[in-house]
């Protein structure tokens, strides 16, 4: 797996369910898409309280794997100005569509956060994004860049799933996954098996120890470990 194939995988879900893909925690179908963006607020909510970050009408957020804009709307009301980046073109289209306009979309190539100057944002945040990267060598050049564009006294703030005992089960998993799909049994959405889906799960020492800045982390909702630290 590399940046090109999450580029495609990510550009074909936009195309198949870009809801769905953003949050499996709903239905693949018939999905109520006004509960879809009121998730976004109450996210954005929880941030917030779990950072102790209050945003500044001055402030400038830097907003990396944005999706369909779900948490670019909620936080755009909110600050000054934001960056959102994300590798999928096809996600940064519908992104855009909402025709904010404090916000600018910026598809990366993977790991760099350009043109974006150093030390140009308050807040660099990564939620539900990082767990999809190819390798744990995307994480570490993600996490050099959110510290160079984060200004002194600013803070970055990511999320990860965290390891468990299926993890070591992942490989097994991912082979019945496919041959339930190459089957037809699964109805609904496909692909799951593909590394582009299925990711990284670093130990939490490993991601410590990748990040130039000191990070803290806690559970968030339950099922997310939430790494944050102050540059």
């Amino acid at each position: 797996m590399n940046q090109e194939n999450s580029r495609r995988f990510w550009d074909e879900k936009a195309r198949e369910n870009p809801y769905w893909y953003v949050s499996a925690c709903g239905p693949y179908r018939g999905r109520d898409l006004a509960d879809f963006w009121e998730s976004g607020p109450t996210i954005w909510q929880d941030l917030k309280g779990a950072l102790g970050y209050l945003p500044g009408a001055g402030d400038t957020v830097v907003e990396v794997g944005c999706g369909v804009g779900r948490l670019t709307r909620a936080m755009a009301r909110e600050v000054a100005h934001i960056h959102a980046f994300d590798i999928s073109e096809e996600m940064l289209k519908l992104a855009a569509s909402h025709d904010l306009s404090n916000a600018t979309f910026h598809r990366t190539g993977g790991g760099s956060l350009r043109p974006l100057t150093d030390a140009s944002a308050d807040l660099v945040l990564a939620y539900c994004v990082f767990q999809h990267l190819p390798s744990e060598a995307a994480l570490r050049e993600y996490l050099r860049e959110m510290a160079r564009v984060c200004r002194p006294g600013g803070r970055i703030a990511f999320t990860l799933t965290p390891r468990s005992w299926t993890t070591r089960l992942l490989p097994l998993l991912r082979v019945q996954r496919w041959m339930r799909e190459a089957l037809g049994i699964v109805e609904g959405p496909r692909g799951l098996y593909r590394r582009e889906w299925t990711g990284i799960r670093p130990t939490s020492r490993r991601v410590l120890r990748m990040s130039l800045v000191p990070l803290r982390q806690k559970l968030l909702h339950g099922d997310k470990w939430l790494f944050h630290g102050t540059v």
